[in-house]
């Protein structure tokens, strides 16, 4: 059941919500997303060609809500409907406050999927004989090392791989 869930995010929801660029993903822009992943660093605007589909994203919010309100809302409406409307003001307040907050941890959650996807889809591009969860956190290694020495462009791929090869 879990790797059907996966599986629907990942070739479903995610290409629903996000533009995929027409381009694969460089050497370089590949280490920087990687070492963004390592780190836990918010992944928005650095993976080149990805951009979040903000209509989208509300619409699928907005019919989840609704999937998830619907049901306790028709439950409780007798009780609701007795209420003050002080109360009913309060409650949509607070709900439209949820709303938006779930939203925004949904656009940062989603965001950081893609964002793995896009990394471990460009992995096997530029790193077919090692596997990402495997290496992914060693070559971040190798190309915080790299940053440090000034190792830039074509010799940065020639570094990173002679340390996985010394590995």
């Amino acid at each position: 059941m879990g790797s059907s869930i996966q599986r629907w995010i990942d070739d479903g929801l995610l290409p629903f919500l996000f533009t995929h660029p027409h381009h694969p993903m460089r050497f370089n822009e590949l280490m920087r997303a990687n070492k963004l992943l390592v780190d836990n660093m918010p992944t928005e605007g650095h993976i080149p060609g990805v951009k979040l589909r903000l209509g989208r994203a509300y619409l699928f919010m907005i019919v989840v809500w609704n999937l998830l309100l619907l049901p306790p809302a028709m439950l409780f409406h007798n009780w609701l409907a007795k209420i003050d409307c002080h109360i009913a003001i309060i409650l949509a307040v607070v709900f439209t406050l949820l709303f938006f907050g779930v939203l925004q941890i949904f656009k940062q959650w989603a965001t950081e999927k893609m964002a793995e996807k896009m990394v471990k889809e460009a992995w096997k591009v530029h790193f077919p004989y090692h596997d990402y969860d495997t290496f992914h956190v060693k070559v971040a290694k190798f190309y915080d090392d790299a940053v440090e020495r000034g190792v830039t462009g074509a010799n940065l791929e020639m570094y990173i791989m002679n340390a996985l090869s010394l590995e």
